[in-house]
């Protein structure tokens, strides 16, 4: 079947959201929808402003890892974002966008979709998508920020990307049927309006109960190395700041920040 393109107008279409979809803009082709947002912020782009597009030539991840999908098979967009929010608490813009995602997902095709921390959604250890936020400095009071999602929708076994850390899937072949793009993205950006006012309102613990609910990571034995040491311990979840919790073999926590961590294979590298 050949990809239905998305197109502003249908987004919008009975769109209910306050702020995420005040405008929508669909693109055919673009080398990254994050440099449109930050162009676009420049020009004034409003709050909300939500960029789509069918295939980006230079799309990149978290610590600038090239994301690939196949031409009208993903939803690829990004959001421009500008809450009133303490520096240390940016953290929470990925999460409440990782949440967001999961209960579409979870809502609209009961799929046991996961977050694999920090940045990473996964279906039974497959690899579904991912998101990046990127910070764009005005002062130190005022910043924006650009939330960049990929999600391979309709992609089939043979159009996977090969070349990649670890297996991956769609939600095509995860529910065995063709997925309408149109109607996930105006769920999709429902959720995400939703989650966002939350945050807005600085209610971060519900914003960790649900994360850490969905999250595939907590409980799980990890190793956690930086340059100059090597820990063990178990993966407890998150703080208020969004900081990895771990708790080591002799009873003592210890935390550490997302920026500077990767997980591979159940091992946290600083």
């Amino acid at each position: 079947m050949k990809p239905v393109r998305l197109l502003a107008d249908k987004i919008k279409d009975n769109l209910r959201t306050d702020i995420i979809g005040r405008e929508v803009i669909t693109l055919e082709r673009t080398a990254s929808t994050m440099d449109i947002a930050k162009k676009m912020l420049k020009e004034g782009a409003i709050e909300g402003t939500t960029i789509f597009v069918e295939e980006q030539t230079q799309g990149r991840g978290r610590s600038g890892r090239e994301w690939f999908c196949k031409s009208g098979k993903g939803l690829l967009l990004t959001v421009v974002l500008r809450p009133v929010i303490q520096p240390e608490k940016s953290y929470f813009l990925m999460l409440f966008t990782a949440v967001a995602i999961v209960q579409t997902i979870r809502d609209m095709f009961k799929l046991p979709i996961e977050i694999d921390w920090p940045n990473d959604l996964v279906i039974n250890k497959k690899k579904l998508g991912g998101i990046i936020v990127e910070t764009q400095d005005h002062t130190e009071q005022l910043r924006d920020y650009i939330v960049g999602i990929g999600i391979n929708v309709n992609l089939k076994k043979h159009e996977l990307p090969e070349h990649i850390d670890q297996p991956a899937t769609s939600l095509t072949i995860e529910k065995e049927t063709f997925i309408d793009r149109t109607n996930f993205a105006k769920a999709l950006l429902q959720n995400l309006d939703s989650w966002y006012l939350i945050l807005k309102d600085e209610r971060y613990e519900h914003i960790i109960e649900k994360w850490q609910e969905f999250c595939v990571n907590i409980g799980r034995r990890v190793n956690v190395r930086n340059a100059k040491t090597e820990l063990t311990g178990i993966f407890l979840g998150i703080s208020n700041d969004g900081e990895l919790i771990l708790l080591l073999d002799n009873g003592r926590k210890t935390k550490f920040k997302v920026e500077h961590t990767i997980l591979e294979n159940d091992k946290v590298q600083l």
